[in-house]
């Protein structure tokens, strides 16, 4: 019974789409503006900055709470995909929500960004978290200008000029990176889940913990014996620093904070999505910042 009304609904929640889409249509030729539909606001960000008055940017999760992964689309983001020019979506499983709703609009004319297709052709299994990968960021603004371009050819040169305004923001997230490099280049580092891996890749660092790491992200246990050599390279301080995801809380992370604590063992907190009342600039920044200050420390 209870698969029976789970089928029902998804069966509704699609023809609602395609009764819906005509009507999006409509609204997005009379307003003149490029409608665009996210499935997180850090990918809404740099569509908002270059379109200016001449677009709408709707994430459909702006919640710190909302796990991408689990979201469940309403009749209302059918609503707003139907009505997109642009959708723009992470891929590799992480919002697959949004992508079937895409599919299930036949009629759409919308054009679709896959990020871990278009932009970064991510192979299967590789890691989904690919806005902490700058040039990525880089990569899809420049390629949401020439989309932008093509569909209001007149405002070209305001959506190019705008689009050479964020990629300067993102330019520094990138020398700040290199500036890091000099310090971090080949020392060993500790994590809590892969969510910061392509910062820590791009400054050369070494994770030592992989499996465990993996695991957290996976929602499986993790192996004792790969605990305990965690608690002892934190005790010995094998490590120059600990990630760790503020978002997901356990008393087996909170131990390892412990353990670093307690080793003098810096702790480097992230987050998966965008805080609230934050940029996507200003979230990377802060948490660079705190990499900044390790390694001065270290000076």
């Amino acid at each position: 019974m209870k698969k029976m009304k789970t089928t029902i609904s998804i069966l509704l929640l699609f023809l609602s789409v395609i009764v819906l889409a005509a009507c999006g249509q409509q609204t997005t030729k009379s307003n003149h503006k490029i409608q665009v539909v996210t499935s997180t606001n850090f990918y809404a960000e740099p569509a908002a900055k270059i379109l200016g008055k001449y677009g709408q940017v709707t994430s459909l999760i702006n919640s710190t709470s909302v796990d991408p992964h689990d979201y469940t689309a309403t009749t209302a983001d059918a609503k707003k995909t139907a009505a997109a020019n642009v959708v723009i979506m992470n891929g590799a499983g992480y919002d697959s929500w949004l992508n079937k709703l895409v599919k299930s609009n036949q009629s759409s004319q919308a054009k679709v960004v896959n990020v871990a297709q278009d932009i970064r052709q991510l192979p299967n299994g590789e890691n989904e978290h690919l806005w902490y990968d700058f040039n990525n960021m880089v990569k899809l603004t420049n390629r949401l200008t020439s989309i932008f371009s093509k569909q209001q050819p007149a405002q070209r040169e305001v959506f190019q000029n705008n689009s050479a305004k964020y990629i300067a923001q993102l330019k520094d997230l990138q020398k700040q990176t290199i500036q890091l490099k000099s310090v971090f280049s080949g020392q060993s580092v500790m994590i809590t889940e892969p969510v910061f891996n392509y910062v820590l890749q791009a400054l050369d660092m070494k994770i030592v913990n992989q499996d465990f790491a993996q695991d957290i992200e996976d929602g499986a246990d993790p192996k004792p014996t790969e605990l305990q050599k965690m608690k002892s390279q934190l005790k010995h301080k094998k490590v120059t620093f600990l990630v760790v995801n503020r978002q997901v809380e356990s008393s087996l992370i909170n131990g390892l904070i412990k353990t670093a604590k307690a080793a003098d063992v810096p702790v480097v907190y992230v987050t998966e999505t965008m805080p609230k009342n934050q940029t996507y600039i200003t979230w990377m920044k802060e948490e660079l910042q705190q990499l900044s200050k390790i390694a001065k420390a270290n000076q």
